[in-house]
């Protein structure tokens, strides 16, 4: 298991440009000392080959593997050309990923309004066939992750559904543990795992000792021992605490329960 840094664990410091997302690689390599990134692709500075060049040798540079790069996409729009777009778009990012040296490409299933999921699922699932089809010819792995707030896969049922449905081994979970909303979140994501090779760890509330109030992250790291998980494990930090100050407490917090179990954290 290795470990890893998003890039919105610093979306307050990099919207107020107290930050620039340079300076956010230079933290990831030697001060948090994690192997890796996931980029969300709007907070790069700018969408071009040139900058994707950029990024990639500053990784290269600073030993940072490149985890996962994350655009954003929803397949639950209600028209065709709607839908149309957003799987250009995807297609664009596939590419993106390429040249990045990506391994996984996050995307989301989407949104629909409430009681229309059922009808506009369909849809939803010949779009991303549709994108996994090019991801494949790419070599690149689509991670769907689980949403709540109205998404198609708010809960372990849906996303395994999708998974089940797609058949297509470029088709997995990005799997946040954070994100599930069913009554045994960690059963769900027992389930979940085989089909993971990248898993987000959430932080919402962060105690003054540096420990997640409201996941259990002892559980969580004895579920990844027993599947013999080997991927990143990638902080995304939302807590209120300075992020500043809460971001490296909560890597010292995922290293110490990595290192417990025998991870090389």
């Amino acid at each position: 298991m290795k470990l890893g840094c998003c890039s919105w664990s610093y979306h307050r410091s990099l919207e107020r440009r107290r930050l620039t997302f340079y300076e956010w690689l230079r933290i990831c390599s030697q001060e948090l000392q994690v192997g890796g990134v996931d980029i969300i692709a709007e907070q790069m500075p700018s969408r071009t080959r040139r900058c994707w060049l950029e990024v990639r040798k500053r990784c290269t540079d600073g030993r940072l593997s490149i985890a996962c790069l994350s655009p954003g996409n929803d397949f639950g729009k209600p028209t065709a050309i709607a839908r149309r777009r957003q799987v250009d778009n995807v297609r664009r990012w596939i590419d993106t990923a390429v040249i990045l040296g990506a391994p996984c490409l996050r995307i989301f299933a989407g949104w629909a309004p409430p009681g229309e999921a059922a009808r506009r699922w369909p849809r939803m699932v010949a779009c991303v066939r549709r994108v996994a089809r090019d991801a494949a010819q790419a070599g690149v792995t689509l991670v769907v992750e689980p949403h709540d707030e109205g998404g198609f896969l708010s809960n372990s049922r849906t996303t395994l559904r999708l998974i089940h449905e797609l058949e297509s081994p470029w088709v997995r979970i990005n799997l946040d543990v954070g994100n599930y909303r069913e009554a045994d979140v960690y059963a769900g994501l027992e389930r979940s795992l085989p089909y993971a090779p990248h898993v987000v760890a959430k932080v919402h509330r962060l105690s003054p000792g540096g420990e997640e109030l409201t996941l259990d992250y002892g559980r969580i790291f004895r579920m990844l021992k027993r599947h013999c998980y080997q991927g990143f494990i990638t902080l995304e930090y939302e807590s209120q605490l300075d992020e500043r100050i809460g971001v490296p407490k909560s890597i010292l917090m995922l290293r110490r329960y990595a290192q417990r179990l025998g991870f090389a954290g």
